[in-house]
């Protein structure tokens, strides 16, 4: 049971602990933040709610709950006073919002701004005066003649709103209005007053920040040292001391303000001040001093009201008392970690509804666990609220290069985008734009390939977890995308890891960038690849982590393997084959193995009777005694003589040889630079037989010399090479380019087929 005891009154005995545990006086209640007038919030956004607090010695007001609990009007001109009693609504008197409930206490009120109090220029404070009345129908001024000011304006959020007693710290200060345009010079003193002075004026010492403008809706402010809980008063530096961080746009006495927030110094500094009423977050506790030297197990609640002078015992939760000593580890003498426990629902019989906004409570820590007895040593501010959730991601996977624009789902996101900040696999997103309280999006950052990392989304209100949300795959992005089989071409190559890659020349081993027809695949089929790459991208230079370039040899192809380059073209010799077609069909049989895959774009080369239409390639290869050709057969034969040859880039090429290796154009035709590296086939050349230079548009030279009997002959000039068959393929990368790699190398990476790597072979 909780023991009955005053907590107004209750004395502290400290003996036998060390300097952490400093021996603490009588202690009052956290009303060391502001004078007996507070208005909070600093600034309010128009339309926004704002709380008086006087605790006068006498009862200023009614209490209640209703639009007649407490009357309340505001005076637009910033230097007016209230009138004796409640006036009509005019432009200059302005009728707060009815359509929200007005509630009082005898020394507060809360009530909502009417939509006609704005804001001033950019965002910046405007000054208002709210007056109070009485609800008994009397409508008598209630509180301060002089009435209560309000700022109306753009309320900034600060990257975190405590930090260590004497300052030091640096406060990210960003709006979401471009609150500072036109500002030059952004100034900040701290204030121990609720409502800033109109005018800069002459600051108190020690409480000057120091501003580094950094756009017209963020600056940064470092805290001065004068910023610290009462270090006259032992009682009041264990409590946490609350301040204005005010704002003006110059340094001059006449300087005007721009916008306020509220600041605690404290002898703790929170990783979180605020986090979901659900409880079960890490909380790490720090202090700038060696707080804990001497304490073994310090105590640890939290705390509706004002913190108990000493540690209190509890049987059981209650609803504004929550003890959660199983989950309090000292780290160090300047650190603790605590767990925080769940503060709605099951809070015992007093309360059990969750808290639909923000509620404040007090973190209270203590010397130790004595009952009654273990004093107080700080305590610091702590709000809980409905915390945001992410339950998905779309779309839930994209390339390892980030980039992709993704949409995040879920609840109680915050609508302002400056507040929402996310990882993505330990990486933090860009971009992020708020679209609802149930969306926003973003962009993905680069990182390497995974699959089903983490999303952690974490906003002013704390931090939540969608584990297994997104996978990075491994995608290449390629430029250019298309070019023709006649050359080799230099290809851009965009993706992750590359200079962690060991590039080989040789293609079935180390790191390669694959020209892949489909998906490769490197599982052991026999001795070989299941779909092995058609050819390599070679020469690899890699500029960066993310981008490298490479030859493609477009008029080089690899062999059926994928091991090696086909070996230089030599035409084959007409032999008698049982190749066999059928009239107006496109399909070719043969009754032994003859075709390959390396078959494929070669021109079927016939002799004797025309079956099949000159110049008609193999499209496809079905197996090895089917293929499909380009042009569909002329007739049906069987036991056709053929041969299979390069695709012909210059057919009917008239060349005069003699008994050397010279050779001259003939009737019609002319050489160029790019029929160097061309093989003739003729009766009057040694196959294999290139063009080796071209000395004039109508003279050459052959690697060797021509056979038979000299004269003109009508020839068709073939690659010297078996070139990359047109089509569509990917561009695919590889970590390990060994057969099998992808069963027996455990840090084996290959990019997956996307529609940026996928590249054309054409003719133009």
């Amino acid at each position: 049971m909780r023991k009955s005891k005053s907590r107004s009154s209750r004395m502290v005995t400290a003996a036998g602990l060390t300097t952490g545990a400093v021996g603490v006086a009588l202690l009052v209640a956290p009303s060391a933040a502001f004078a007996a007038v507070a208005v909070t919030p600093p600034v309010v956004a128009p339309g926004g709610v704002v709380t008086i607090t006087d605790t006068a010695p006498n009862p200023l007001f009614s209490a209640g709950t209703g639009v007649t609990a407490a009357r309340v009007q505001i005076l637009t001109g910033a230097t007016a006073t209230c009138g004796a009693t409640l006036a009509t609504p005019t432009s200059a008197i302005l009728a707060s919002d009815g359509t929200y409930t007005n509630t009082s206490t005898t020394t507060s009120v809360t009530f909502k701004m009417p939509a006609a109090a704005t804001a001033g220029t950019n965002g910046q404070a405007k000054r208002y005066i709210a007056c109070v009345y009485a609800a008994d129908g009397s409508t008598a001024r209630a509180g301060l003649a002089a009435g209560y000011p309000v700022l109306v304006g753009t309320a900034p959020t600060l990257s975190s709103t405590s930090g260590p007693s004497g300052g030091g710290n640096t406060v990210e200060v960003k709006t979401s209005t471009p609150l500072f345009t036109g500002v030059s010079t952004v100034s900040a003193q701290f204030s121990t007053a609720s409502t800033c002075a109109a005018t800069y004026g002459t600051p108190a010492a020690g409480l000057v920040g120091t501003v580094n403008r950094v756009s017209d809706s963020a600056v940064n402010v470092v805290v001065p040292a004068g910023v610290t809980t009462d270090p006259t008063t032992p009682a009041s530096s264990v409590l946490p001391l609350q301040y204005s961080l005010c704002l003006y746009n110059g340094v001059a006495a006449g300087s005007t303000l721009i916008s306020a927030a509220p600041y605690t110094a404290s002898l703790l500094i929170l990783s979180q001040q605020i986090a979901g009423w659900q409880g079960g977050n890490a909380l790490n506790v720090t202090t700038a001093t060696d707080l804990f030297a001497g304490v073994e197990a310090p105590g640890v609640s939290f705390q509706k009201a004002a913190c108990d002078t000493t540690y209190e015992e509890t049987a059981a939760p209650q609803a504004l008392h929550l003890v959660t000593q199983t989950d309090v580890r000292k780290v160090t003498d300047a650190r603790v970690a605590v767990t925080v426990p769940a503060f709605y629902p099951n809070v015992g019989a007093f309360n059990t509804a969750a808290p639909t906004g923000r509620e404040t409570w007090n973190l209270c820590i203590y010397a130790g666990t004595a009952d009654e007895s273990s004093p107080l040593l700080a305590s610091n501010s702590y709000s809980i609220t409905t915390l945001h959730s992410a339950t998905g991601i779309t779309p839930k996977a994209g390339p390892a290069l980030g980039g992709s624009r993704i949409v995040v789902s879920g609840s109680a996101f915050p609508t302002n985008s400056s507040e929402i900040t996310a990882t993505l696999g330990g990486t933090a997103l860009t971009d992020i734009t708020a679209i609802s309280s149930t969306a926003f999006s973003a962009t993905t950052p680069s990182h390497a390939p995974a699959n089903n990392v983490a999303l952690v989304v974490t906003t002013p209100f704390g931090q939540h977890i969608l584990p297994n949300a997104y996978s990075y795959t491994s995608a290449l992005r390629v430029t250019p995308n298309t070019a023709p089989n006649t050359r080799a071409v230099n290809v851009i190559v965009r993706g992750v890891g590359f200079q962690s890659a060991s590039f080989q020349t040789t293609p079935d081993a180390g790191a390669h960038i694959y020209l892949v027809e489909g998906t490769y695949s490197g599982v052991t089929v026999g001795s070989d690849r299941a779909n092995a790459p058609v050819t390599d991208c070679v020469n690899t230079l890699i500029l960066s982590d993310t981008e490298v370039i490479c030859t493609l040899n477009l008029h080089r192809r690899l062999n059926t393997t994928g091991a090696a380059f086909v070996d230089p073209f030599v035409p084959a010799a007409a032999v008698a084959t049982t190749i066999d077609t059928v009239t107006g069909s496109r399909i070719i049989s043969a009754a032994a193995a003859t075709f390959t895959e390396e078959n494929i774009g070669m021109i079927l080369d016939e002799t004797g009777a025309v079956n099949i239409p000159v110049g008609t390639t193999i499209t496809a290869v079905l197996s090895d005694t089917q293929a499909i050709i380009s042009n569909a057969a002329l007739d049906t034969n069987s036991d056709i003589t053929a041969r299979w040859l390069t695709p012909a880039h210059r057919t009917g090429v008239s060349i005069t040889t003699a008994a050397d290796a010279n050779i001259t154009a003939g009737p019609g035709t002319t050489f160029t630079q790019a029929d160097v590296g061309k093989v003739p086939v003729g009766a009057n050349f040694t196959p294999g037989t290139s063009i080796i230079s071209v000395t004039s548009p109508t003279a050459a030279v052959l690697s060797a010399a021509a056979i038979g009997t000299p004269g003109t002959n009508t020839v068709n000039l073939h690659h010297r090479y078996t070139p990359v068959p047109e089509g569509a393929y990917n561009l695919t990368y590889v970590s390990n380019g060994a057969v099998g790699a992808v069963g027996t190398d455990p840090n084996y990476i290959q990019s997956l087929v996307s529609s940026t790597s996928t590249f054309t072979v054409s003719s133009f």
